[in-house]
């Protein structure tokens, strides 16, 4: 398969995703932060394209999105659809759908930003706790001290949902002991 990641990047350049603030650089430099930190972690090419593209619809925390939903067929054709429908739901739901889903457990139902409730499948689920941490573990070295362990509790409960990789990321940068029952991801890595 040949690469199209030159044309991805380009592609958010021309959307001005280099030139967008974001977490103390711009959204670009994130996005492919992000990126590279689920492709170290031996996610498949879907996620990573989806972690490429994660916030480019904008989000909850992230409203100013670089990419107009006019333009999801584009991005559809750019980065497949099973990676675009996840940058869809990324940007769609709320973070606290996502985290009270860890607590709450499979079938996974998140709230969207217009208050509508949508099932995801369990492989879905675990794909949006991948792209939720690795955006955040992403992005924390950049914040204050004070507010590195924000919503500690709440990764605790999700990272059973991970795959090994992300969660011993998630484990080495909050401190957590390792989980011995973790059930295998609907992805491995």
């Amino acid at each position: 398969m040949i690469s199209r990641h030159p044309d991805k990047i380009a592609f958010l350049e021309r959307h001005g995703a280099d030139a967008l603030a974001h977490s103390g650089e711009n959204l670009l430099a994130h996005l492919q932060g992000v990126h590279a930190l689920l492709r170290s972690w031996g996610a498949r090419d879907a996620l990573c394209d989806a972690g490429l593209f994660h916030s480019v619809y904008g989000t909850e925390i992230f409203p100013t999105g670089a990419v107009p939903p006019e333009l999801r067929p584009a991005v559809r054709e750019l980065i497949g659809e099973e990676a675009e429908t996840l940058v869809h739901l990324f940007g769609t739901v709320t973070r606290t759908s996502l985290f009270d889903a860890a607590y709450d457990g499979a079938p996974f139902l998140l709230e969207t930003r217009t208050g509508e409730q949508v099932g995801v499948i369990d492989a879905q689920y675990s794909d949006l706790a991948a792209l939720t941490v690795a955006n955040w573990l992403e992005q924390r070295p950049r914040f204050p001290e004070s507010s590195r362990y924000s919503r500690e509790r709440e990764f605790d409960a999700m990272r059973r949902y991970l795959p090994d990789a992300a969660r011993h990321a998630l484990e080495r940068a909050y401190g957590f002991a390792p989980l011995s029952d973790a059930p295998p991801s609907p992805h491995t890595t």
